[in-house]
């Protein structure tokens, strides 16, 4: 019996890990969920009045250029999209044609600071949370275009990238 004893004693000095107790640690998950980003129409894209046969050009940094607020957090990156822009402002069954080119679209922390052409995505940052977006554009009514209000809508689209 004794023999067994010291075989069972040596067996459980040679074996440590088999006879010790089990132990665990926890840690916590966490995460920060940030505000979301906000995109506000703050003025319309106006042409005003306009002459038949005679286009009419409006730059982001116009005083009638249209405008959208952005808040969001603090310097994370952004994209802006316009998506599909409209071809023509409507009154009734008339079209009057509208274009968009390179240098049509700008943003900045207080004015137009850099300009890009709103049929592509731009990427920026956020400035202390916020960025003033601006679009401008020609109109291009014919000879014969009809007198009348013309409108359209014009959509942006603003999304975190993850950078």
């Amino acid at each position: 019996m004794l023999h067994r004893s010291l075989v069972a004693a040596a067996i459980a000095l040679a074996l440590p890990g088999v006879l010790s107790a089990q132990v665990s640690a926890n840690i916590q998950a966490t995460a920060n969920v940030l505000a979301p980003l906000t995109v506000t129409g703050t003025q319309v894209l106006d042409f005003g009045d306009v002459i038949p046969g005679v286009p009419s050009t409006l730059l982001p940094d116009d005083a009638n250029a249209g405008s959208f607020t952005v808040a969001g957090y603090s310097t994370l990156e952004v994209t802006l999209d316009f998506g599909t822009l409209p071809a023509n402002l409507a009154s009734g069954p008339n079209n009057l044609p509208i274009s968009f080119g390179a240098g049509s679209a700008g943003y900045g922390a207080a004015g137009v600071d850099s300009t890009f052409d709103p049929g592509s995505v731009a990427t920026t940052n956020l400035v202390s949370g916020g960025l003033l977006v601006f679009i401008g554009g020609t109109v291009s009514p014919t000879p014969t275009q009809a007198a009348g209000a013309y409108s359209g809508t014009v959509s942006l689209t603003v999304a975190y990238t993850g950078s």
